[in-house]
Order: C-alpha cells, then sequence, then structure tokens
C-alpha cells in the first residue's frame, strides 16, 4: 500500500496538481467498493474519515479524477450519476440495475464501428464510452 500511495503522490504531482487527502480518500473509498457509488454515498464516506469535507469539495474531486482516467463516471438511467474506479486498459461498464454492481467488459466492438464511421462519412472518431445495463449473475438467479 505504500507503495501505491507513492505512485499515486507521483501521479499527481507529475501533473501539476497536489496529492490532497480528499483525493486520497476518494479514491480509496471507490477502490474499496464493489459497486458504482452516489456523490453523496462518497460525501457521506469521506466525511466519516475527513469530517470538514463539503459535498463542492467531492464534486470538484471526483471532476479532477475523471480528468485524470482515474474515475468512471457510470451515468444510470435515471439520469444520475455515480462513479468506480476506472478499469485498467480499455473496457466498457456492464451495469446491474437491480443491485448496482459494476463489471468491466474487455472486448470492444467499437474499433470496428469507429472505422466504419471513419470510412463513411470521414469523421474521425478520437474516444468514445459505451455502458451497458441489465442484470448480473446473482440478480437473474432465481430465489
Amino acid at each position: 500500500m505504500a507503495a501505491k500511495g507513492k505512485s499515486i503522490k507521483e501521479f499527481f504531482h507529475n501533473r501539476g496538481l497536489k496529492c490532497t487527502p480528499q483525493r486520497l480518500a476518494v479514491l480509496s473509498i471507490l477502490e474499496e467498493s464493489p459497486k458504482h457509488l452516489s456523490i453523496q454515498e462518497i460525501h457521506r464516506r469521506v466525511k466519516k474519515i475527513l469530517p470538514d469535507t463539503g459535498l463542492a469539495t467531492i464534486y470538484r474531486t471526483l471532476e479532477i479524477l475523471v480528468d485524470l482516467g482515474l474515475v468512471l463516471r457510470v451515468h444510470q438511467g435515471d439520469e444520475c450519476q455515480n462513479y468506480v474506479m476506472a478499469p485498467l486498459g480499455h473496457q466498457h461498464p456492464l451495469v446491474c440495475t437491480d443491485c448496482g454492481k459494476v463489471l468491466d467488459f474487455a472486448e470492444c466492438p467499437m474499433e470496428d464501428v469507429a472505422q466504419r464511421i471513419t470510412e463513411q462519412t470521414g469523421f474521425s472518431v478520437e474516444k468514445h464510452f459505451v455502458q451497458l445495463f441489465g442484470k448480473c449473475r446473482q440478480c437473474q438467479a432465481p430465489l
């Protein structure tokens, strides 16, 4: 954990950012969570560690962590946004609509689609975000 803490501090430092206790707390909370968390839930958990942390700080922290690619914003069907640790490599989130668990899917069918779009329209796709909703195995299992 110490080596990991050092590398995250270097990660921030190399980008000209401070490695604040709030940023570390948010990362730790998301890393430990098996499912995506709302901003309110992240705030509630951070306040247990750092009681003076305001909600605005959580919003700013999450925006920075998303921009850095460390955290992934997960869009819910009801237009809410939750957050999870970004997976290593190029993956897409599979979100269980019952329990909220987020699984990562490494195969990317969008590469072929992006290539066809470029060939057909001349539009150069630089990046994409694909997210799928459904039910995980546990939620599909009969009671």
